[in-house]
């Protein structure tokens, strides 16, 4: 008996794992098939609901047409979890107990898409997107059919709710006010519906929430592959730019797509300069993101120029431009702003243009590369950021995207 239970087990997790099972499931704080509500699915009762699924071959259906995953669920939780309830943590520090995996979630962040992404998520179990990800066709074109919920400044609850979710995916840190009051309104109208935060794009524990957001996936081999692959990156930069002297670092200054707006300690890009090894000629102004007198950036007497794209007035480059005209534009007309021809960077053509799409969110790690290779090329010259950036499209987001044909990312 024992034998044949065991080829029963075997052959319905084969089965049920393999088959692609989506809809509605109703979230609540037991697990499938623990008949005797002891918190652990034992084998005896994963052995009872196979056999009761064989005698009825209505089970599946209920009897209604409507789905009822608590077979499949429970197989899953006997074979992934070791037949008990799972513990998870998210960037916020809440602790949810997962008494069921993720069917049907929905994605408000691109950050958060993107990386699940590097996971090598199923984006079958994707029931809903922000607004920001369906306008990005060209790096998430996966998912432009799905419903828009919103963004983190205005969400859309009703169309949250109205797809019946098991889980909602948003911002921890940041703009968290306003995500606060969204998980706030999630649960209000439906407790079951578990709301998981993460930012997904700070340097400083980028790698650490890729962990946390693969053990909530259940794709913990997956994350530890894309966090080494990422930290690799990041601490060859780092264990460079740590041994430069204070007094031998190259001066910077950074702009973004305003003109004269700078960044200052504090500020996510004033930390990147840092990391690649630069001394923001700005990082004592106030506040984080200062706009500046024209005349302080020359009595800085900046070695590199950085100037940023992608957003605001300079809205083109990245992954959804080929043309780079716009681009050469904004670099002549650096060139030739009034005083800038005394600049040291100016003098040695040490001036450059990179884009948001490579120097924020999850991929700042490419334009830090690309920093360090800028300000330091000797001591970088085994380093190619192309190179790198190509391998994260396509090993970890599966994109079909030739960088020597597509895209503006930087300049020159």
């Amino acid at each position: 008996m024992n034998c044949i239970r065991a080829i029963l087990i075997t052959a319905f997790i084969t089965l049920i794992m393999s088959c692609s099972v989506h809809g509605v499931m109703a979230v609540a704080s037991v697990l499938p098939e623990d008949t005797d509500n002891n918190g652990v699915i034992s084998e005896n009762e994963i052995s009872r609901a196979i056999l009761n699924y064989l005698s009825d071959k209505y089970s599946v259906n209920n009897g209604t047409g409507s789905p009822d995953y608590s077979l499949a669920d429970g197989v899953y939780i006997y074979n992934h979890w070791d037949g008990m309830p799972k513990t998870v943590a998210d960037t916020s520090g809440q602790e949810i107990t997962l008494y069921k995996p993720i069917r049907k979630a929905v994605i408000m962040n691109s950050e958060i898409l993107e990386t699940l992404r590097s996971l090598d998520y199923d984006d079958e179990k994707i029931a809903g997107v922000g607004k920001y990800i369906l306008e990005d066709d060209i790096f998430f074109p996966e998912y432009a059919d799905l419903p828009n919920v919103g963004s983190v400044w205005s969400s859309d609850t009703e169309k949250i709710i109205s797809l019946e979710p098991d889980s909602v995916f948003i911002y921890a840190d940041f703009m968290k006010d306003k995500s606060d009051e969204i998980q706030e309104n999630i649960q209000s109208l439906n407790p079951d519906i578990r709301v998981f935060r993460f930012d997904l794009f700070n340097p400083e524990n980028y790698a650490d929430e890729v962990r946390l957001l693969s053990v909530i996936a259940d794709r913990e081999e997956e994350g530890e592959e894309f966090a080494e692959f990422y930290e690799k990156q990041m601490n060859t930069v780092q264990d460079i730019a740590d041994l430069i002297p204070e007094d031998e670092k190259v001066r910077v200054y950074f702009e973004s797509w305003d003109d004269y707006k700078s960044c200052a300690e504090g500020s996510g890009y004033d930390e990147k300069i840092t990391i690649a090894g630069g001394k923001n000629i700005f990082s004592n102004a106030t506040p984080e993101y200062p706009v500046v007198n024209p005349e302080s950036i020359l009595f800085g007497s900046p070695e590199i120029i950085v100037k940023l794209t992608g957003s605001g007035k300079l809205a083109f480059g990245g992954y959804a431009d080929d043309d780079n005209s716009k681009t050469l534009q904004v670099y002549n007309d650096l060139k030739s702003r009034t005083g800038w021809s005394t600049l040291p960077a100016v003098k040695d053509n040490r001036f450059h243009i990179i884009n948001n799409d490579i120097f924020g969110g999850p991929e700042h790690f490419i334009g830090i590369l690309y920093l360090a290779k800028w300000f330091y090329p000797e001591k970088f010259s085994d380093i190619d950021p192309q190179e790198i950036h190509q391998k994260y499209l396509s090993d970890f987001q599966g994109l079909d995207y030739d960088l020597n044909e597509h895209g503006v990312f930087v300049s020159p």
